[in-house]
């Protein structure tokens, strides 16, 4: 069985632990519905999206007192936890609306023009710039957040993922098959969009080095789901089961790599494809059972081996957009800088690049930085980048303390860290498709190691301390007794 499956357990208890709370039922509609609207309509700062993103935040205080009210175990844990998790968004939100008082950005009058200024800010105090444009945005992306921490925090068997992670992927790859339509078609922009003006897009996602991030978790997610069924020792051949449809659908994902235009985003898509393929070979030469197990690993490890060889042709491509990447990071660090406690604000990078920048780029608008990383300290600040860090580390402290073979787990943080890898070179987090799935597969991973280690009751419950008898001070008598009746 896989990853530490409880055995001999009865029908009741099993019908118990795979069935629905309403808590589940409400976390499983609300994720898919979030997912289908926001891989379909992955523009970045669309209203309508962002406002459906804030009523769906809105629902994750009724599924957690949903959940605690319908549970049919202890909940120990629960409003704490989620106060851990919801601290950076809250953090966030909380240095977005003290920052309003302090705006850097003011103009003035010459004659009929009119121009900005920057003045210094007071260091010790947040700032917010340009905090009239981009509230929807800052509340729209926590709201998404404050959403997938349910994913950590309801399930309470791991057949809720085995339900609701399949259809993500499905939702996924049918999101890449509309992008291979596109190139087929020789599209000048998205269908039902007007587009950016460059070609350097991929389905509904406006620049494919966003789309590239995006593949990454769900290419993996499939490849380990159809690993995942592998292990399990009841599993039916590879020909019979739904590991062919994972695998596909991983390699529509992951290949869609040879057409991206983001040199470094494609890469790291087509590397991680290919460590996920070579992980497929070592799985199916330790499953002897299945009587195809040679033929599945000998095609793993050569797929793996001519993707390999494509990122290795891509890294060699030239990029001409190397030097204009380069000074944005630059401005940003600079940015950082001259305002390194709780940065500029939601925003600040676009509205005060002009001071910044090198002359040559004037006249450009440009709203990132090329590094979300770099990005995100500049408007955020040591402070504000303080708070998710200790949130993050305390996650993965706490799962890397425990056992560390799951696999599932594992297969899922590795495309994680492979995002957070691009997210130093490029803008994923950007996209608020991205930026959900980053979260969705971050806290499944997480829960799925949770549920596998301890018992479907005891997973959110305190821990029954019974101290052992060598360790007691105060004897007892454990010999049978002699009673004498008079």
């Amino acid at each position: 069985m896989a990853d530490n499956e409880t055995p001999h357990i009865l029908p009741r208890d099993k019908l118990l632990r795979d069935s629905f709370t309403p808590a589940e039922t409400l976390t499983f509609i609300c994720i898919l519905v979030t997912a289908l609207i926001g891989f379909v309509a992955a523009d970045p700062r669309s209203y309508w999206i962002l406002g459906y993103f804030i009523i769906a935040g809105a629902m994750t205080l009724v599924i957690l007192k949903t959940h605690e009210a319908t549970h049919p175990f202890f909940l120990d844990f629960l409003w704490p936890r989620f106060a851990l998790l919801a601290t950076p968004a809250v953090w966030i939100l909380l240095q977005y609306v003290t920052g309003i008082l302090q705006d850097p950005l003011h103009t003035i009058q010459t004659g009929k023009e009119s121009y900005y200024v920057m003045e210094a800010p007071k260091l010790w105090l947040p700032t917010s710039t340009a905090p009239g444009q981009n509230a929807v945005t800052l509340v729209g992306f926590c709201s998404v957040y404050f959403l997938t921490i349910c994913l950590f925090l309801v399930p309470k068997s791991r057949s809720f993922f085995e339900r609701v992670l399949p259809w993500l992927c499905l939702l996924a790859v049918l999101t890449c098959l509309y992008g291979y339509l596109q190139l087929a078609l020789d599209l000048e922009a998205p269908l039902f969009t007007k587009g950016t003006g460059r070609d350097d897009f991929f389905a509904f996602f406006p620049y494919d080095g966003q789309w590239a991030a995006f593949a990454m978790l769900w290419s993996t997610a499939c490849i380990a789901l159809a690993l995942l069924k592998a292990r399990y020792e009841d599993a039916p051949p590879f020909l019979q089961s739904t590991a062919p449809w994972y695998l596909t659908g991983a390699l529509l994902l992951g290949l869609s790599g040879c057409f991206v235009q983001a040199k470094l985003p494609a890469v790291l898509l087509l590397l991680l494809l290919s460590i996920l393929l070579l992980l497929t070979m070592v799985t199916y030469l330790q499953i002897k059972r299945d009587p195809h197990h040679a033929s599945i690993s000998f095609l793993s490890g050569f797929s793996s081996a001519a993707v390999f060889a494509i990122a290795i042709f891509r890294v060699f491509q030239p990029s001409a957009d190397n030097e204009l990447y380069a000074s944005l990071r630059r401005a940003a660090v600079d940015m950082f800088r001259d305002n390194p406690l709780f940065g500029w604000g939601m925003d600040g990078f676009a509205q005060l690049a002009p001071f910044y920048l090198d002359d040559r780029l004037l006249g450009a608008r440009y709203e990132r930085a090329a590094s979300d990383g770099l990005q995100f300290l500049a408007e955020f600040g040591l402070i504000g980048y303080l708070f998710p860090l200790i949130t993050f580390l305390y996650l993965l402290c706490r799962y890397l303390k425990g056992r560390k073979d799951i696999q599932l787990t594992n297969h899922l943080l590795l495309a994680c860290a492979a995002v957070l890898g691009i997210g130093c070179i490029d803008t994923p987090f950007m996209s608020p498709a991205v930026f959900m799935s980053f979260f969705i597969i971050f806290f499944s991973a997480l829960r799925w190691a949770d549920l596998s280690r301890s018992k479907v009751d005891e997973v959110d419950a305190r821990p029954t301390l019974v101290t052992p008898a060598k360790l007691r001070r105060v004897p007892f008598y454990t010999e049978q007794g002699k009673e004498t009746f008079k």
